[in-house]
């Protein structure tokens, strides 16, 4: 059940008559989905961060901040169990969606702004798509987005807008070449598309920023605030922190200058753990991105809509990504016409009336390290399937509500609740990882996922929205 703080009577009052009078006025809410990239839990103001985020920390205090809301260890599956509200393990979708790798979310698959459009809504994507570079059936302008101003894959060249030389920087399937940092040219497309909005139908506005993402890069004077700090990838990364919230306060600008920020329902959220050697700081939780433990898949996240969700409430239910194409459709009161069966529970009733949270076995899988790793929950009992680093994997059991940092495996001490959940989760049916047999590149050079500099050669060749299908440059594998 929700739990309240510093919620009084009075304020419940107010809430109930606001929603009451939004409510009588008829007008679906707009949405707005603000996704960072590879951040920590730590890694926010509201979690004791030292690093600067007042307008996060603003947010999640003026609405409903979610503690137990996971993702995906990795980018793609994230987004895809987004758009699709359909766990990885159904659609295949278990990797990243990395230039090597040629195929990208099925495209039978319905995704989250189709479900919209069919409710009378606008829909923009605007950042990382992430979800299959190589082909244009795969973009998100064939799949319903009527716009879409951002990049293909998932990390680039912050400046120059780049992937190993080459530019990867479109809008609406054409490349253009533009100076700025990509948080920053992203936040200006978002307030654009909120000043120019359709003042005749809802929105829903998809920013997928790339903050903090490697390559590790911000404005001198924003890495110069944090020059207390000795480690450099730290001090950048938290620059880059910044840099995004600072982003993110021009939107909830934009959206109380058009004064629509009353029938507008926000949600952040991290599309999965940071990377401590990239500079994140997954707090008291284990592992980070890429691993099923807490750290790899267990995000900061909030909502906000000032006049439905109360002020100052903290979801303690589990809750996960795949849940929100149902939720948000509920809270825009649209149905949900889906030609495939939904992983994700409508959680709307609990987030802002309090009602009993939806309940039952989640399973998160992704691909990594050669082998596919799982993280399946029952009750209050988690069993990790994680690698082993030997090429296999290995099984441990984790009360974990009340073992949340994963410090104590139960496997040897509740034999018959192990035996059971190892059961449970070798029966459910899985599809094959997509990434599977996919021919890795050099990941040591500069600005391949896992290097924190930039890959800072000149652009040159094709750039990647004419490139057609796999354009990974040759000279990038081993």
């Amino acid at each position: 059940m929700m739990r309240f703080l510093e919620f009084t009577a009075r304020t419940l009052a107010a809430v109930a008559l606001t929603a009451s009078v939004a409510a009588s006025a008829g007008a679906a809410p707009n949405i707005v989905i603000v996704i960072a990239d590879d951040m920590g839990w730590g890694d926010v103001g509201f979690h004791g961060s030292e690093i600067r985020t007042p307008e996060l920390d603003r947010l999640a205090a003026g609405g409903v901040r979610f503690e137990r809301f996971y993702t995906y260890a990795l980018c793609s599956p994230t987004r895809a169990a987004l758009m699709t509200g359909r766990s990885g393990i159904n659609t295949g979708m278990l990797g990243p969606s990395n230039p090597w790798y040629p195929r990208g979310l099925p495209v039978d698959e319905k995704l989250m702004p189709e479900y919209f459009r069919e409710a009378g809504y606008r829909t923009h994507a605007l950042g990382k798509w992430h979800l299959g570079p190589n082909e244009s059936q795969y973009h998100p302008m064939n799949h319903g987005f009527e716009s879409f101003y951002g990049h293909l894959h998932g990390y680039l060249n912050h400046e120059l807008h780049t992937l190993f030389g080459r530019v990867d920087w479109q809008r609406d399937g054409e490349t253009v070449h533009e100076t700025g940092h990509a948080t920053h040219l992203v936040i200006a497309e978002a307030v654009r598309q909120i000043e120019e909005r359709d003042p005749d139908a809802p929105f829903l506005l998809h920013v997928a920023l790339d903050a903090p993402h490697a390559p590790l890069q911000a404005p001198e004077d924003a890495i110069a605030g944090y020059a207390h700090v000795g480690d450099e990838r730290r001090r950048i990364y938290s620059a880059m922190m910044t840099e995004m919230d600072r982003g993110i306060a021009r939107i909830t600008a934009a959206l109380e200058e058009a004064q629509i920020a009353e029938n507008t329902l926000l949600i952040f959220f991290s599309d999965n753990g940071g990377s401590p050697n990239l500079g994140a700081d997954n707090g008291p939780l284990r592992g980070g991105k890429g691993s099923p433990f807490e750290g790899g898949t267990r995000a900061p996240a909030f909502m906000y809509w000032p006049t439905v969700l109360p002020a100052g409430a903290v979801f303690e239910e589990r809750m996960t990504v795949t849940d929100l194409l149902p939720t948000l459709l509920a809270a825009a009161d649209a149905d949900l016409h889906a030609p495939k069966p939904i992983d994700g529970r409508d959680f709307w009733p609990a987030i802002a009336d309090g009602a009993q949270a939806p309940d039952g076995p989640v399973v998160l899988s992704h691909y990594g390290r050669g082998v596919v790793q799982h993280a399946y929950f029952r009750d209050d009992w988690k069993l990790v399937r994680a690698a082993d680093g030997q090429g296999g994997t290995e099984d441990l059991l984790f009360d974990i509500r009340n073992d949340p940092y994963e410090q104590h495996d139960l496997a040897a001490a509740r034999p018959e609740i192990f035996r059971q959940l190892v059961a449970e989760l070798d029966a459910i049916p899985k599809a094959e990882p997509l990434s599977l047999n996919a021919r890795l590149p050099d990941m040591t050079a500069p600005g391949s996922p896992v290097a924190w500099e930039p890959d800072n050669r000149p652009p040159g060749g094709t750039p990647y929205a004419e490139s057609g299908p796999v354009p990974y440059p040759e000279e990038n594998y081993p």
